[in-house]
Order: structure tokens, then sequence, then C-alpha cells
């Protein structure tokens, strides 16, 4: 028997290229701090796309609970409006809790949506949901001394408990052990909180108008506990995401999980975290300290080119800020750092979104093969400034139900100058255009740099722009294929006292103008030099290297070349560069 069912529903979109892996961590923490009260509680996770109805229901009648809590966001609120009416129908016993950022920026305006829902819990859900447990909740009566509930009275009036006061020692809401409450055996997910709160107040933002929104650490014992403890349970890429909005704001914490991650596990963990410019700007000294402990992405907040947008925003930093921070980081040779653009938001005009575009084209230059941009449209999220006051920032919601499409992909808001259709249009022009630019940079960025790429999501599952890039070229995608999943190598890794029975294998066919043979270099065509030609009919993967200098020495078009042979191995240096020869020296 269980007292409580937590569930979190991922709304998958069939045409979608983005989907959430990742589970909701809040739920797992709830299902700690409540079990440890000796209630039993256990999590599942659905895909929207999957009958959930019937699976929930019989997930429920097994073990034969009454209270089902879900995590609402701007998603799955619809999926979950329509199901409840189905559960309750076949469990009529069953009483229902919301929970998450829907409720918590407007409780009100949930409830009227979700009418068949019992009970909401606004903001943290630990205290709450434990006092719930502990009292007979179907009694309506007993709910009024629990503070952070809202639900509907016998009068059908919806009642506001009053607000929970914020706990200020996060250890007191113990880390979550994930595999103890997830119904899919084995979920060891890789996501880590260590505090909770924003200095921040982004107006379109969330957090920003979270009531008592205030900056709070866990122990950095318990933090250091937690990160030793997925890494010992995770299955194969050992990989960690921070979900902090400030990770780095403290930075004598930020060096100790970093000598932590340096000292017991050797920086071979690979991790991610956000950062807001102006508080990195202060700590860009820590930039090395976190590339040795297995810093490999980083994501920073860009929103806007236009300063007078981004002061909107009460984003907090300058323009020039954001291209410091950037160059530090590229300078630090972190692989990848990730900027993202808010198209369509506060008095979005084609001017200021013309300085988005040279913005990124300018942070793309300074930090090639490192830096990616992308961008969503704007979104107004429940409970946010720009939500709770559009004419403020020169905007006129035209769906602010989120029902035409998934959020961030959709136009939900148009401005003063700006109508749906021509935002539409801005985000696919900003698309193409940054692309444009990407392919003109990786012309020049070294196979160094590309290679790391690859490595990241050989690694880490990690698909940047750049992996994207090589994948869409034939020769870029089998040279590397060929060597991180087929154990090939390259010339520059076959020692020289076994090149001579390594076999070269060129990668894409020879082709021609019916005059001479040229050679195709990513989206480009090269004419071959007449050794160049004769190198690359014999990497057929038939002859060896030694086989090859052989047959060359005896051709009289190249017998006469003096050191023939070191031209030959500079010949299959460049074709590794330009990633179209692969090697094989096993038989």
């Amino acid at each position: 028997m269980l007292d409580l069912l937590l569930v979190e529903i991922n709304t998958s979109y069939v045409y979608a290229d983005i989907k959430n892996d990742e589970p909701q961590l809040g739920l797992y923490y709830i299902a700690e701090y409540v079990t440890r009260a000796e209630f039993k509680v256990q999590i599942k996770r659905y895909d929207s796309n999957e009958p959930i109805a019937k699976n929930l229901i019989d997930l429920l009648k097994k073990h034969s609970c009454e209270l089902l809590g879900f995590y609402v966001d701007s998603e799955n609120i619809w999926v979950i409006r329509r199901l409840i009416p189905y559960l309750k129908n076949e469990l009529p016993n069953l009483c229902v809790v919301l929970g998450g950022p829907q409720i918590t920026g407007n409780y009100q305006l949930a409830m009227k949506r979700i009418p068949s829902a019992d009970i909401a819990v606004i903001g943290e859900g630990e205290r709450p949901i434990k006092e719930l447990l502990s009292t007979d909740y179907k009694n309506r009566e007993n709910l009024k001394s629990i503070l952070g509930l809202s639900y509907y009275d016998r009068t059908g009036q919806l009642v506001f408990t009053g607000k929970q006061s914020q706990s200020n020692d996060l250890d007191h809401y113990p880390f979550p052990y994930r595999e103890k409450y997830a119904i899919d055996k084995g979920l060891i997910f890789s996501q880590i909180l260590t505090g909770r709160g924003c200095v921040g107040r982004c107006a379109f933002c969330y957090e920003s108008t979270k009531e008592n929104n205030i900056l709070r650490f866990r122990s950095l014992e318990s933090v250091i506990e937690e990160i030793d403890y997925i890494i010992k349970n995770l299955k194969g890429q050992k990989f960690i995401t921070f979900l902090d909005d400030t990770f780095i704001i403290d930075s004598s914490r930020t060096i100790a999980i970093c000598n932590h991650l340096i000292e017991k596990h050797e920086g071979k963990i690979g991790w991610f975290c956000e950062a807001r410019v102006d508080i990195l700007k202060r700590n860009v000294h820590l930039l090395p300290l976190m590339k040795k402990a297995g810093l490999i992405r980083i994501q920073l907040g860009g929103e806007s080119g236009s300063q007078e947008i981004l002061d909107v925003y009460k984003k907090g930093m300058k323009i020039e800020d954001l291209l410091y921070v950037v160059e530090k980081v590229y300078e630090a040779n972190i692989p990848s750092i990730y900027i993202n653009f808010i198209i369509g938001g506060a008095f979005e005009t084609i001017g200021s979104f013309q300085k988005t575009l040279e913005l990124s084209e300018l942070l793309l230059k300074k930090a090639p093969g490192c830096v990616e941009v992308g961008c969503s449209l704007f979104t107004p999220y429940v409970g946010t400034p720009m939500y709770i006051n559009p004419q403020k920032y020169g905007l006129k919601l035209i769906d602010q139900n989120l029902i035409s499409g998934q959020d961030s992909h959709m136009v939900f808001a148009e401005t003063e100058n700006l109508n749906k259709y021509q935002i539409l249009q801005l985000k696919d022009y900003f698309n193409s255009y940054t692309q444009n630019i990407q392919n003109e940079i990786f012309e020049n960025i070294p196979k160094s740099k590309i290679t790391l790429h690859y490595e990241l999501n050989k690694m880490y599952n990690i698909q940047t722009n750049v992996y994207k890039y090589i994948q869409q070229i034939e020769s870029l995608k089998r040279y590397f294929e060929s060597i991180y999943y087929h154990g090939y190598l390259s010339i520059a890794n076959i020692p020289r006292d076994i090149l001579n029975v390594a076999i070269p294998i060129r990668l894409i066919p020879p082709i021609s103008d019916g005059e001479k043979m040229y050679r195709i270099i990513g989206k480009h065509i090269k004419e071959n030099s007449q050794l160049e030609n004769a190198i690359w009919c014999l990497s057929a993967g038939k002859l060896n290297y030694h086989e090859i200098v052989y047959i060359l020495q005896k051709n009289q078009e190249f017998s006469h070349i003096l050191d023939l042979d070191k031209k030959i191995y500079d010949v299959y240096c460049k074709l590794d560069q330009e990633c179209l020869v692969v090697w094989k020296t096993t038989i």
C-alpha cells in the first residue's frame, strides 16, 4: 500500500526536436522528506504519448493509493486537466494534489483550469505534503491549519490557508536517493540542486516574483555527499548537471566542490552549470579550476543584443560584460558555451532584432568552435512580471493560456511593432543566419576543436551545434564515427614503427570534371596534385603504407622526387587534417 503516488507527465510532441529527459527533481525531494516521516511514497513518470489513464488507474489500484500528486507545468497542465476526471470516475475516493510552477505562479488560475483537482500546494512542497499525510486530508476542515494550501470548501469557495515560511536550513530537506522512489527501476539521474532561490529579478522569469525568494544554500558536506552518491550509482556516462541559477555566486563553495571533483574523481566527471554574466564576470578567475574539475559546458543568458531591452528585462549585465566573459571561458579551454536569445520579447523591433543578430555573430567569431547561440520565442509564463503587466513591456498577450503550441516555440505575444507572423519569421531568420555564420567559421576551426565536440557526444551524449554540423557532412561523419565507434585511427595516433603495416582507407570516392581529379573537403571541392591523386587512388583499404610507398617509388612520375617517403607522409597528414582518410592497424 502507498500513502502517496507522485506523478510527472512529460509532454511530448511528435514534431518536436526537444524532449525533457530529466525527471523532476523536486518530486524526489518531497518523497525523501515524507518517507523519513514513515510514509510510503513512489514516483512515476509518464510520457504524454502513452495511454496514461489506464496505466495510472491500474497502478493506483495495485498499490491501494488514494492520494495522488501531480507536478504541473505550462505544458502538461492540459493533459492533467483532461486526465483527472477519468481517474476519479474509476477511483471515486481519489484525492488529487497539484504542485509546481503553474500552481505557485497563480494558484487561482490553475485551480480554475483544473477544476476536478482537490488541493493545490503553493511554494515548496515538502512540509505541506507531510502535514497532509499526517491528517485526514479528505475532511476539508483539517486543511485549514496547513499553511501553503488552496482548496474548494463545501460552499465552492476557493480557500487559501496562508503563506508558508521558507526554511533557511536546506539540510532539513535531505537530498533524495532516487532509486528508492522511482517505479521506473534503476533510475539514477544526474541533476543536483546545491541551493534554492536566485539573486536575479529578470522580468521574464518565474523566480523574479516568487515571494520570499531568498537565496539559500545546502551545506557543502551534503552537496559533496550527493555528488559522490550520483557518481557511484550512475550507469554508463558520468555527467552531472548543476541546476542552480547561481551555482558560482559563492566562490569558496565553488572552489571546494571543484577541488573535491579533482581530488576524488581526478576531474574525469563531466559537468554542466548555468551562470549569470554579472556574477561570472566577478569570478572569471575560477574558470581554469572549473575546467580542471571537469566543466565541459556552461550556459549564459544573452536574451537580447539591445542594451535598452536588457535593462528593461532587469538582467543586470552589460553587453560588453557578456563578450568579456565569453572570451575568458574560451581562454580557459572550456569546450562549450551555450547562449540563448529571446525573440519577440519586450519592445522588440526590427532594429533590436538586428542588434541581436550582430551580437550573435560577434560571439560566434569571438570563440569559434566553442560558442553556440540559440533563440526561443518569448513565452509569458504565469506569475512573471511580463505576464502580470504586459503593457509595461510593450506587449500584447494573444494567447496567455499557451494553448497554441509548445512554449518557447510559438508566438504567444505581439509587440507594438511586430505581429505574430513577423516574430515567427524572425526566429527562422535568426536560425538560418547564425547557422550560415557557423558554417563560415567552421571551415577554419582546428580539427582539435572539432574532436572535442565528438568526444562530448561519445562520453556524455551532448549534441552541440558543432556536433550537429559534423553529422551533416558525410566525410566528417564517417571520419569521426570510424575513429570513435569502430576502432580506426588517425595517422597522428599510429606509432611510426607500425606505420608500414597500417592500411589507409579513404572515406569518400574521388570525383572528376572529365579532366582532373578532386576531393571534397566539408562542403568544398579541392583539386588534387598528381601525387595526391596517386595516393588518393591507392588508399582504398587494400594496400598498407609500405606497399603504397613502394609502388610510388617505382612510378617514373614520382621516382625523381627527393624525400618522397616524407612527402607521402605529409600528404597523409594533410588528408587527416581534412578528415578524409582513416587507418586500420589490426587484421
